[in-house]
Formats: structure tokens, sequence, C-alpha cells
């Protein structure tokens, strides 16, 4: 691939095959098209400091997405972090959010880090700390609408905005900022490490997101009693709350 456009088409490949499946996972590559498609926005408008460069960054790190979801789809071997997320997609009983999270985390957590590593040369990763902070800025202008579409499918969504003082983005902003300054930590390990040991530090943070996923399927706030509670909040629909999602608006 070599565009990001490249990358939209392949993701509305995998949307229109879990609609046509029914698939949970439709939840997570949706939330993520919208994010790909305002980061293709802002290269546009110029808005990081070296856009080329990001357009090089944002296809490595789709493309880690897009072999895992090959691989499992095809009984491959993918990372632990993604093989829970794509396997919870089977669980009925998860939350939509729980969907989502699992795959921000294994993407954000594991795979943001290594392919910000990997467009850098050796040991040189300072550079991109700025766009990589930027990319926050430029998503975080499309939290507010990603949320208003979530909280019209899945209650605990509108339950948190009530909770969270009319901080209505103040879930999607949290989950993203926090992995992201973990990613970044990451990038600066991966930078650091010859490319024969590189595998190595990927097996090392995939272990850690594949612990962050475990508490993501089974948050120690969520009795099973009170996600059953949730779920009956939710709409059953995987269809069509994958096509609302769809229709979140980028400004």
């Amino acid at each position: 691939m070599k565009t990001i456009e490249e990358v939209l088409k392949k993701l509305d490949e995998i949307i229109i095959l879990c609609k046509e499946n029914q698939s949970p996972a439709g939840y997570f590559a949706c939330t993520y098209r919208i994010m790909t498609a305002q980061v293709l926005k802002g290269i546009q408008q110029k808005k990081f400091d070296d856009n080329p460069r990001m357009i090089q960054l944002d296809i490595a790190f789709a493309q880690r997405y897009l072999e895992a979801w090959e691989n499992y789809s095809k009984g491959k071997k993918c990372t632990q972090s993604w093989y829970t997320a794509f396997e919870a997609a089977k669980n009925k009983n998860l939350l939509i959010l729980q969907h989502i999270f699992l795959g921000m985390n294994a993407h954000i957590n594991l795979d943001l880090g290594i392919s910000a590593a990997s467009v850098m040369p050796y040991r040189k990763i300072n550079p991109l700390k700025k766009d990589f902070e930027n990319i926050n800025t430029v998503i975080a202008s499309i939290n507010q609408q990603v949320q208003n579409s979530l909280s019209t499918i899945c209650y605990p969504v509108d339950l948190i905005d009530k909770i969270s003082n009319g901080k209505d983005n103040a879930i999607l902003d949290f989950a993203i900022s926090k992995a992201r300054e973990t990613s970044w930590a990451t990038a600066v390990i991966a930078s650091n490490t010859p490319n024969f040991l590189r595998e190595s530090v990927i097996n090392i943070v995939d272990y850690a997101a594949a612990k962050v996923a475990s508490q993501i399927l089974n948050p120690k706030i969520l009795t099973p009693a009170l996600t059953k509670e949730f779920k009956k909040y939710e709409s059953t629909n995987i269809v069509k709350n994958i096509e609302i999602l769809e229709s979140t608006k980028t400004v």
C-alpha cells in the first residue's frame, strides 16, 4: 500500500465483511476508519511538521492491523493482543465499548509504537515526537462525533458522559491519550533496539498488551451482573450499529 486512500478502501472491505457476518469486530474497524480519515484530512490540511512522513507512519500502522486481520482470518498466527480482540467477536456478552477498547489496545499499545520506530532511522526517533503528539489533537477533534454515535447504540457511554460532568468525549480522549503515552515509550525502546532484537521487543510489548486485553474482557468494576444489565440497554442489531458509527461525520 502506498496511500492512505488504499488503507481506507481495505478498512471498508473489512467493515462490509463484518456487516455480512454480523461480527462485532466491525465496531473497532469502523472507529479506526473514522480516525484514519481524520488523520488524512489533517495531512491534507498540512497540520503536521512532516506530512509525507505521517503518510508513511499511517500506512505502516494500518498494515500491522490488516496483516493481523488477514492472518487471523486464515487461521495463521497473529500477535496475542490482536488474537484476543478478534476472538472476542465470538463473545455475545461483551459490551460494544469492550470490543472497541480491545481493538484500540492492540492497535495503540502494541502497533503504534512499533510502527513509529519502523519509519524512523535507528536511534533517531525524537524528531517524530511532535507529530506523534499532534495525532492526538487531530483525532480528538472527531471524538465528540464518534461518542455521539456511540451513545445512541451503547447505553454505558451515555451514562459515563453524565458522570463525567459534561466532558462528553472523556472516554475516548482518556483511552486514546493514555495509550499513546505508553506507545511513545514503546517507540523509543524499539528505535534503540537493533533490528535482530526487535522481534523480542514486539513480543514483550504484545505480552503486556495482552494483559491489558484480559482486563478489558474482565474489568474489576464490571461484575457479570452489571454487564448483563448494561447489555439490556444496548442495541443488538450489529449491522445497524455499525451503520450508525459509519454515519459519523468528520468535521
